[in-house]
């Protein structure tokens, strides 16, 4: 009997999955634009239902001649009423982290639709024929592309989605959210933007120059930060020292192929060497750990293996992973770069007659020298002209705008200038890294910055029925859940624009990293 009515209780309960979310879906599928849609089943059940939509995008805006790309669009189906939430990495979309409850904190304050687009040319939001290689194509990977890109898929969502709209991002992406409130100033209620940066051009000394100077300063006090300095520049010295073991192992993790002849390896490992602590203070901040690994025994071979290896893992991990080549070009021509500060470790390094290989000459556009063709470093020169008009806007927009740093973050000291002459800009600072949040701020800071979405999108967080629970709740209602999702996807099979693919927690959660 027990049996008999669980068993109906989950047909009514798929009954209910089906059809609000088989009538997003169908909704969905009837967009402008809309090539195909790929179903997600939840690990972690917190949406009605959750897809891919695959939209065909024009290459430019200007020019429809120049033909189209497809372009992935995560989205977590809450409620026809919910907010919708726009977020932006400013990179491509993570598989791995589909299944899962990968919404940002704002998705999750209000139970929203969450909507994720991967930013043109990233991961397989790209054109046919584009090539490291060559500078064919390249000329439409622009940030007023991109800003049209966002508008297009939100007025086709807007049509099925009548609730308010929040466009956020962090770093790539919360540049991209304050250029696209510029470019697009009326198409959401609020924008907020997480420590989004603005070089001064492709070749930015401050935020090197402060790594090894101020940063630290404001959260631990500047003894204890001098100190945190000094430890990062030990473990570079360390790792120089010891090259002949290390350089094999960091230069073996090449994916861009950059390494050809002996001084290309030479440079490769000292660039990691030298952007290691920007990537320390960006994330964990692990000062400990560094500390308790220049500590470790190596009276032996054995130990002295062991030690190295671990250096080498640390650097590996915590050191840069060469960016895109779509992100390199990008901040090459519009978005800024910053340029790696040899000068310390050189300096340092001298005292104990230790050799770099970078040259005083090879340090300037050092990001670019690496990346780009001499036919590439001709053509994607640096133009000022985006970046100055984000400083004016900052000064002069009427939106809704929220801008959240940490001041511990190295990216914090290439922000943009701070606004205190636009009533319409709100600018929160917190003593923390690069994963700086809403929730991460004072109770005050916190209260206010709640308080300012509240008013803007009419919101009452009390009365939001959020399904955060059901993540911990049984395997029945994940059971559920995903049943659901299939039975879905063999109904959408049938139609003429089917679901491509299910995709599920068959692989290992790798939570992702904030660039």
């Amino acid at each position: 009997m027990r049996a008999k009515k669980f068993f109906l209780a989950l047909l009514l309960l798929l009954a209910s999955v089906k059809s609000e979310a088989s009538s997003f879906m169908e909704e969905l599928l009837s967009l402008e634009g809309v090539v195909s849609v790929d179903v997600i089943a939840q690990e972690t059940p917190v949406f009605s239902g959750k897809y891919i939509a695959w939209f065909e995008q024009p290459l430019d805006w200007s020019s429809p001649d120049a033909g189209t790309f497809l372009q992935r669009v995560e989205i977590g189906f809450s409620g026809w009423e919910n907010l919708n939430v726009v977020y932006l990495s400013g990179y491509d979309l993570s598989e791995s982290t589909w299944p899962y409850d990968d919404r940002n904190e704002i998705a999750k304050i209000y139970n929203g639709n969450y909507i994720r687009i991967e930013y043109r040319y990233f991961g397989k939001s790209v054109p046919d024929g584009l090539s490291d290689k060559s500078t064919a194509l390249w000329e439409h990977l622009s940030n007023t592309n991109a800003s049209s890109d966002f508008h297009n898929i939100m007025e086709q969502l807007r049509t099925i989605l009548p609730g308010a709209w929040v466009f956020t991002g962090s770093s790539k992406g919360g540049q991209a959210a304050n250029i696209f409130a510029y470019y697009y100033p009326n198409d959401a209620d609020a924008y907020v933007s997480y420590v989004a940066p603005f070089c001064d051009g492709a070749d930015d000394p401050r935020m090197s120059e402060a790594v090894y100077t101020v940063i630290g300063n404001e959260r631990y006090g500047p003894e204890k930060a001098q100190e945190y300095r000094d430890l990062l520049l030990s473990f570079q010295l360390e790792a120089v020292r010891n090259r002949e073991y290390l350089q094999p192992l960091i230069t073996a993790n090449d994916p861009r192929g950059y390494v050809t002849d002996e001084h290309k390896a030479a440079v490769y490992f000292e660039l990691s060497v030298i952007d290691f602590p920007v990537t320390v203070w960006q994330y964990y901040q692990n000062f400990d750990g560094i500390k308790a690994v220049l500590n470790m025994p190596r009276e032996n071979i054995a130990d002295k293996k062991k030690y190295l290896d671990t250096v080498a893992g640390m650097i590996t991990e915590e050191g840069p992973v060469y960016s895109s080549f779509a992100y390199t070009v990008q901040a090459a021509k519009e978005n800024g770069n910053y340029r790696p500060c040899v000068k310390y470790l050189r300096e340092a390094a001298e005292r104990e007659g230790l050799h770099l290989e970078i040259g005083g000459d090879e340090e300037s556009y050092i990001w670019n020298k690496i990346s780009f063709t001499e036919e590439q470093m001709r053509l994607f020169e640096f133009d000022p002209y985006m970046r100055d008009e984000i400083i004016a806007w900052s000064h002069t927009t009427e939106s809704n705008v929220i801008m959240i740093y940490g001041n511990s973050d190295p990216w914090y000291f290439v922000r943009l200038p701070d606004v205190a002459d636009n009533p319409n800009v709100h600018i929160f600072t917190s003593e923390h890294s690069h994963l700086v949040s809403i929730n991460s701020m004072s109770q005050e800071k916190r209260d206010e910055i709640l308080s300012l979405l509240d008013s803007w999108l009419e919101q009452d967080r009390s009365s939001v029925q959020n399904p955060g629970s059901l993540s911990s709740s049984g395997g029945g209602c994940n059971l559920a859940g995903n049943l659901g999702i299939i039975l879905l996807s063999v109904i959408a099979s049938m139609r003429k624009r089917t679901v491509t693919k299910i995709y599920s927690a068959d692989i290992a959660f790798v939570p992702p990293k904030i660039m």
